[in-house]
This record gives C-alpha cells, sequence and structure tokens, in this order.
C-alpha cells in the first residue's frame, strides 16, 4: 500500500529528479518507443525551420549546408553525413566569420506549448549552440583541429572560449524557458582508446566545460552529455568537474561490470541496449537479459539509470521485435528495489 501510494504521488519530473540524484524512484525512468507512458520531454531546437534542408546532388549523393556554413555529404535519403567543406578550413577566414544567431526563442515555440500541455514531465533541452569538441572540428576539420591542438594553441583556444559563450547563452535560453535539464554532443572515443590524450583533454576542454556545468547548475539545471564509445577516462574527469548524465549508445566497449565499479553511484546512464552489438547480434533472449542486466549494474544505487532507444532503429537494423523486446524488459525489470543480476 506504501509503495502505490509513493507511486501515485510521484511525477516524472519527480522520478527523473530522484534518478539521476540517487534518491529513490519508485522506477526507472522511461524513454521507449513502445507507446506507453514516458517520464522525459526531450527537446531538439527546430532548426529545419531555420536550415536548408537536404537536396539530392545527383544519384545517391545527398548534401546540405547547416547554419554554421558547413557543407555536409551523405549517401541515401538518410543519416547524418559527414562534413565536406568547413568555414574555417584555414585560420585567416576567422576574422570574416560570422558565429550564427542560434540562441534563438522560436526555435523552440513548439516544445514550449508541449511543455505547457505536459507539466508533470522531465524536460531536456538539447543547446542550440554546438558543442566544443564537436563544433571545433566542424568548423576547422577533424584533421586539422587535431595539428591546432599541437601547433595553434592559442587559435583553438579563442576558439573553444567562443563555443563555450555560446554554450552559456544557451543555457540562460533553455532555463528562462523553463526546462529541467540541458544536453550536449561530443563524442570522445573510438572503439578501444581516445580521439586525443588526456593532457590535451585536461588543457583545452575541462575548464570550459566546468565553466559551462557551473553555470547551468546555478540555474538549477542538470548537465546531460552524449558521448560513445571508450571513453572511460574522460567520463571520470566529466564526473569530476559536475556531469549529471551520461547518455551512451554503446555501452560494451567498456563494459556494464567496469562501468558498475567505476562509476557506479557517481553518475546517472541514460542508454538503449548497446546498439552496436546486443541490438544488432543478439537475439530476443539476449536482449532482455541485457537490459536486465543494466539496471543492476547501473541503476543499483538508488537510481542512476533511465531507460532509452536509439532514435533512428531502422538506419541501423534494429527491428521491431527487438525494439519491443528492450522495451518490455525495462518496464518489467525497472523496479525498486533492482533484482541481481
Amino acid at each position: 500500500m506504501i509503495a502505490t501510494e509513493m507511486e501515485s504521488k510521484m511525477t516524472s519530473k519527480e522520478r527523473v529528479k530522484k534518478a539521476i540524484h540517487f534518491e529513490g524512484p519508485d522506477h526507472i525512468p522511461h524513454y521507449l518507443p513502445d507507446g506507453k507512458e514516458n517520464d522525459i520531454l526531450w527537446v531538439m531546437p527546430d532548426l529545419a525551420s531555420v536550415e536548408e534542408p537536404w537536396r539530392n546532388a545527383g544519384g545517391n549523393l545527398w548534401e546540405r549546408t547547416d547554419l554554421w556554413g558547413t557543407l555536409w555529404k551523405r549517401f541515401g535519403s538518410a543519416g547524418a553525413g559527414e562534413t565536406e567543406l568547413r568555414p574555417l578550413n584555414e585560420w585567416k577566414m576567422l576574422k570574416d566569420y560570422k558565429f550564427p544567431d542560434i540562441n534563438r526563442t522560436e526555435l523552440f515555440e513548439k516544445s514550449v506549448r508541449k511543455m505547457r500541455e505536459n507539466p508533470d514531465k522531465y524536460f531536456l533541452g538539447e543547446m542550440p549552440y554546438i558543442s566544443l569538441f564537436e563544433g571545433a572540428h566542424n568548423l576547422r576539420g577533424l584533421d586539422n583541429l587535431m595539428v591546432d591542438l599541437y601547433e595553434e594553441p592559442e587559435k583553438v583556444s579563442g576558439l573553444l572560449d567562443r563555443l563555450t559563450e555560446g554554450q552559456m547563452e544557451s543555457v540562460d535560453l533553455l532555463s528562462g524557458l523553463g526546462f529541467d535539464g540541458v544536453m550536449g554532443y561530443d563524442d570522445w572515443g573510438m572503439q578501444d582508446r581516445l580521439m586525443i590524450g588526456m593532457n590535451l583533454w585536461n588543457e583545452y576542454f575541462k575548464p570550459r566545460y566546468k565553466k559551462v556545468w557551473d553555470y547551468a547548475h546555478s540555474k538549477g539545471l542538470d548537465v546531460w552529455l552524449h558521448s560513445c564509445v571508450y571513453i572511460t577516462p574522460v567520463l571520470r574527469a566529466e564526473v569530476e568537474i559536475g556531469l549529471d548524465v551520461i547518455q551512451m549508445d554503446q555501452q560494451e566497449h567498456i563494459g556494464l561490470e567496469e562501468l558498475d565499479r567505476e562509476f557506479g553511484g557517481k553518475v546517472a546512464f541514460w542508454c538503449p541496449v548497446d546498439i552496436q552489438k546486443t541490438m544488432i547480434f543478439g537475439e530476443i533472449d539476449d536482449i532482455r537479459n541485457y537490459a536486465k542486466k543494466m539496471i543492476y549494474h547501473l541503476g543499483r544505487f538508488n537510481g542512476g539509470y533511465i531507460s532509452m532507444y536509439y532514435q533512428a532503429p531502422e538506419v541501423i537494423g534494429h527491428t521491431k521485435e527487438k525494439l519491443a523486446a528492450m522495451s518490455q524488459a525495462f518496464r518489467k525489470y525497472g523496479k525498486y528495489p533492482v533484482e541481481t543480476e
């Protein structure tokens, strides 16, 4: 009876907050594609309203230029694509470059209406201003930036400072619109190692992340970050400077047991079943068992885990049957106290 009363009184917003801060949610919060109730209203800026669409460039090649002036190309009519031409391909181009006015309220007008219609949900907003590493290498090109970190430290620092200012403006915008958490994206890992050494990460990125995240916390916002694949050393540092939630799509490159030992109870996880391994190569029972293991290893700390699915499952071969099995397992096993592994 007591558990039922607790559950009936706990809103989605409260449930997510308690999961993030290890304060005892009634069950793991959900963000799943099964048509049942979810706890998070995940909002991205409506860039489609101000950005040019993908255009066919002949045959199976598609391209578009984003608001930052970066040309993207891809094969096929779906997918994120890769950068082809960068607006800061040469540093001399910086003096005439105009950073886009992207921290705009109108990009969230439709979403704010949804928020008003669903006041009990947890509102997670993607920061309009591009993340630090992703932003820098989209503007300069990844190959250029890797050299710049050694040969052009002042120029890199200046660019990252400008991106940091933009992210703080995003925090102001989302805070003013009533969001509960802010999210950025920076992939730091390859299959078995980091993209850059920790000495470079600590020099260039750690203080700037901390500046943005401290500012978000001062506004009462939780900080969420997407990052894959092998990221253990970076994640250790990110937790140290205040990261609240890590969104990982591929956990098997580190291992659930290792994530449990290293980060359990220190940072919350927002993850689907590993999108590259178990969701592709596993059978239905493998997916159910992996979901159960995730709940135990990541969420047994009086909170710490939030369910999720990959946003474009059809692009990477996730079948409806496998998505259904994952969703069913998360809802079945994600109640507190969680079952043992």
